[in-house]
């Protein structure tokens, strides 16, 4: 009980906040860049620092990849490892379950559910065979202690509810294995809901029957709702279906830049109104316009056809795969965003929501990465940027991981009252 009413009490404080006058900021124009840099790592010492959306999985499934040694994106195509988070002052964060959407067939959700808990058997065993680098977290308190240990911190999240087919008994299934958020969609629509970028337009205009009842079983369970790639119809229905606050693991501004994948201002309010959190993605193409390419479209979807068409790829297939995919990156570079762009975003974000809704996420391993900050070792120089503009060691502190670990603490709370208000009626 004295869960639930602390958790009612920060709702109350975070809504409290959003009317409140603003802080005022001063900008560090006259601090050197080493000074900025030693703070910036200071800070980063001195609280628990998370990512909350990698696609490690996706490269853990190379033949060879060895998550304990140092790799370099232009070399090895490759965001995150343990040493890199080490180096970056970045303790953990969420591993993600995910399963491209496919076709909304029997056969084919049945091949996506097998898929989903290959990965996240997956992250299990890498972190078992690394017992001494790392461990599994599920409760922020665990994360604490994890990170006192001088571990990395892993949590497990899902991106698409194509994981679950129609199958709601199964997001029981995930839980067990550690999973604590549900992202409902990805980039087309499925059983569940709307993406916000499905080619074909919407589909349910919103969540579907079965997507309120995944949302309810979330709720019940307490594990977070993801709404990024959900379509704002989607993200609409769930903000009203909700009993917890909501997590964007991976959203940006669309104030800043009009992407669809980006959050407009309403919903921003929204979302900081029922103390959820929305963590700054940095995917450049959500940030700025992208010169066609038509070269590097080609050769990218040739790549496709050849290795990600759905069959299954032998081991000497997967090496020369990854050989061929370095390969182009080197020959056509990503058009980039820059730091500057990030904190932006966050800028805005914050005068809408206020720093205590708002998080980062470098979407590393799926896509994610601006100008000095390609992987998971870079993140420091966002930090740096925003203490240039002002920003306090206590909103660093929030906004590195204390938010995104507030809204799974409520999930917590809220399942845990549920499970007494059962105990005391039966």
């Amino acid at each position: 009980m004295k869960n639930t009413i602390f958790a009612l009490f920060l709702v109350g404080l975070a809504a409290t906040s959003l009317f409140a006058d603003k802080p005022e900021r001063t900008p560090r124009t006259d601090w050197s860049e080493a000074k900025l840099e030693e703070l910036a790592r200071k800070i980063h010492e001195n609280c628990l620092t998370l990512d909350t959306h990698m696609d490690v999985p996706i490269v853990l499934k190379r033949p060879g990849f060895n998550i304990s040694e140092e790799h370099r994106w232009h070399e090895h195509a490759s965001q995150v490892d343990f040493p890199r988070m080490e180096k970056g002052g970045i303790d953990g964060g969420f591993f993600v379950v995910y399963v491209g959407q496919g076709p909304l067939t029997h056969e084919a959700r049945k091949d996506a559910i097998a898929s989903g808990f290959e990965i996240a058997d997956l992250i299990h065993k890498v972190v078992e065979d690394h017992p001494t680098l790392a461990a599994i977290a599920t409760t922020p308190e665990e994360a604490y202690a994890i990170r006192n240990e001088g571990k990395r911190v892993v949590f497990l999240g899902i991106e698409n509810g194509y994981t679950i087919g129609r199958n709601l008994d199964l997001l029981k299934d995930y839980y067990d294995k550690g999973v604590r958020y549900f992202g409902v969609t990805h980039s087309k629509n499925n059983d569940l809901a709307d993406s916000s970028t499905d080619p074909e337009g919407n589909l349910h205009m919103g969540l579907s029957d079965l997507g309120r009842a995944a949302i309810e079983e979330c709720n019940r369970l307490g594990i977070m709702v993801d709404i990024s790639h959900s379509s704002d119809k989607t993200t609409w229905d769930i903000l009203e279906f909700s009993k917890t606050p909501v997590l964007a693991s991976h959203s940006g501004c669309y104030a800043c830049y009009p992407h669809p994948r980006n959050l407009n201002d309403a919903l921003l309010k929204e979302i900081a109104a029922r103390d959820g959190v929305v963590q700054m993605n940095m995917f450049s193409a959500y940030m700025m316009d992208v010169e066609p390419d038509e070269e590097r479209s080609k050769a990218m979807r040739a790549w496709f056809e050849q290795y990600r068409s759905g069959r299954e790829l032998s081991e000497a297939e997967q090496i020369v795969a990854t050989e061929k995919y370095i390969d182009l990156q080197k020959k056509f570079p990503k058009q980039l965003s820059t730091v500057s762009a990030v904190v932006d975003h966050i800028d805005h974000m914050v005068e809408v929501m206020g720093i205590e809704h708002l998080g980062l996420s470098g979407d590393f391993d799926g896509g994610g990465g601006v100008e000095n900050s390609m992987d998971i070792g870079q993140m420091m120089p966002v930090t740096i940027e925003m203490l240039r503009r002002g920003y306090t060691e206590e909103d660093l502190e929030m906004f590195w991981g204390a938010n995104a670990m507030r809204v799974l603490q409520a999930s917590i709370d809220y399942s845990a009252s549920l499970q007494e208000e059962e105990d005391s009626e039966g």
